[in-house]
């Protein structure tokens, strides 16, 4: 894959090098099921031990004939907070599980003290849009509903999610303002990928992020005129008054800066509290290199802290 010109921060070069080695090349012409153990092989690779102050419990419930899982992570030195975070992972809608974030989601909630929970939802191309938005928002609403019996403080209740899982974080909000329902107190994203539209017919190569996954994604997940919802593209055509403030991290040498950039200055626009901090020498997921790059291992504590911030502002 081509490299933009900005040069990579410290020990993501090798990060790259390393997520190439398992996921190469053309990947995304391979069998789903085929793809899907690469991404949770990668996961794997990356993973450190699960931080030992942190314990996690998975429930489910059923809804509609359809079956919901969904982790909480507590860290076990702080009490009760009156704040949680609800996280929607990444993965193109098409990759991914609970385990796939597993870890991270553990360290993030070993970093900030607050409560987590993840969900789980169906995936791309058997179910495509709006299958896994409603099933975030079905947890969502569970989860509130249930939160003396999870042990939850609901006073402030953020969202964060990566990639794709931050375009699903924004449309929960969307969903709920638009329900007259203002519970999510603050969105924070990790390079949410807001305009699909845009990948319909490829585009641009960066590191980790071709033009052929990009319009294969899109395909499996919202093909045809459906990629121009505003819960599947909001930045085209979606009104962003009344959401929660946010925080957006976004990576030098990610094809999706910009989504991060537009959607910022939208919010701002509409007089909403935004911030964005665009991390120098870093790629799309670098998150994940958090434990081999003191760069990505800065953004990933600066977001951490911006989620701490919100919980108690």
């Amino acid at each position: 894959m081509e490299s933009m010109n900005t040069p990579y921060a410290d020990g993501v070069e090798r990060f790259v090098g390393e997520c190439n080695e398992i996921m190469s090349g053309d990947y995304h012409k391979l069998p789903v099921a085929e793809q899907r153990n690469l991404y949770e092989t990668l996961a794997r690779h990356f993973n450190e031990e699960f931080p030992e102050n942190v314990e996690s419990t998975e429930s489910e419930f059923e809804n509609d004939g359809v079956r919901r899982r969904f982790r909480v992570y507590k860290n076990k030195k702080q009490s009760q907070s009156n704040a949680f975070v609800f996280y929607v992972r990444g993965g193109g809608f098409v990759l991914g599980s609970l385990e796939t974030h597993h870890v991270l989601i553990a360290d993030i909630c070993d970093a900030t003290g607050l409560d987590i929970v993840a969900a789980d939802f169906r995936l791309a191309p058997e179910a495509r849009f709006p299958a896994a938005i409603d099933d975030c928002q079905d947890v969502l609403r569970y989860v509130l509903a249930n939160s003396a019996e999870l042990g939850l403080g609901v006073e402030r209740v953020l969202i964060c999610g990566d990639s794709s899982g931050g375009n699903m974080a924004v449309a929960v909000c969307m969903r709920l303002r638009d329900l007259g329902e203002h519970i999510i107190h603050a969105q924070v994203l990790f390079n949410p990928v807001l305009d699909f539209s845009r990948w319909r017919n490829g585009g641009s190569d960066a590191p980790l992020l071709t033009s052929g996954e990009m319009e294969f994604y899109t395909a499996c997940y919202a093909p045809g005129d459906s990629v121009f919802h505003e819960h599947v593209s909001p930045l085209r055509t979606a009104n962003f008054a009344d959401l929660p403030p946010a925080y957006v991290m976004a990576a030098d040498l990610d094809s999706l800066r910009t989504d991060s950039e537009d959607y910022v200055l939208s919010l701002l626009k509409n007089g909403i509290r935004a911030e964005l901090t665009v991390e120098a020498g870093l790629v799309h997921g670098a998150v994940r290199a958090r434990n081999m790059s003191a760069a990505a291992r800065k953004a990933f504590e600066r977001t951490c802290g911006k989620l701490a911030e919100f919980a108690s502002s």
